[in-house]
């Protein structure tokens, strides 16, 4: 198997489990806020730390859905991959494998679609094929725009 489609599937499957966890942060919102409240250690965070414990919960859930929406598309993989590792560490520090297994699985599969990408299939690759076809589309047009003028010059020249 190629390296682009191993990043490929392991993006796909990273975005999925983002998702999952999203869902399941939702679904047991109190379990969740009640293992923050448990452990108070984030609390003495900046960004974080001023928040109820339920709140933090929501925020971890949306942006984790989000973030596996995207990742599952490709989209901003590698910016993404470094958010969600981000995420999955927050949650591995402040409650440590409490908080499940699957942060740790998260982490090191967000770590490597930041520093390899997410493979082929992605967004972005689509996105920036589309835009090299534009710029030479338009290389093209400036050329022709440039002859054409060339041409009238020299026949104003005669």
């Amino acid at each position: 198997m190629s390296q682009r489609r191993l990043l490929l599937w392991l993006r796909l499957l990273i975005g999925a489990a983002f998702m999952y966890q999203g869902v399941l942060h939702i679904q047991g919102m109190r379990a969740q806020a009640d293992l923050f409240a448990a452990y108070p250690g984030w609390q003495g965070w900046p960004l974080v730390g001023a928040m109820r414990p339920l709140e933090l919960t929501l925020w971890l859930a949306f942006l984790e859905f989000g973030l596996g929406v995207f990742l599952f598309g490709g989209l901003l993989t590698r910016i993404l991959g470094g958010i969600g590792a981000l995420l999955a560490g927050f949650q591995l520090l402040s409650l440590g494998l409490t908080g499940g297994p699957l942060n740790v699985l998260l982490l090191i599969g967000g770590l490597i679609a930041c520093l390899r990408g997410g493979g082929g299939g992605t967004m972005d690759s689509a996105l920036g094929a589309m835009q090299r076809k534009s710029i030479e589309n338009q290389r093209l047009r400036d050329a022709e725009a440039a002859r054409l003028k060339a041409e009238r010059a020299a026949q104003a020249g005669r």
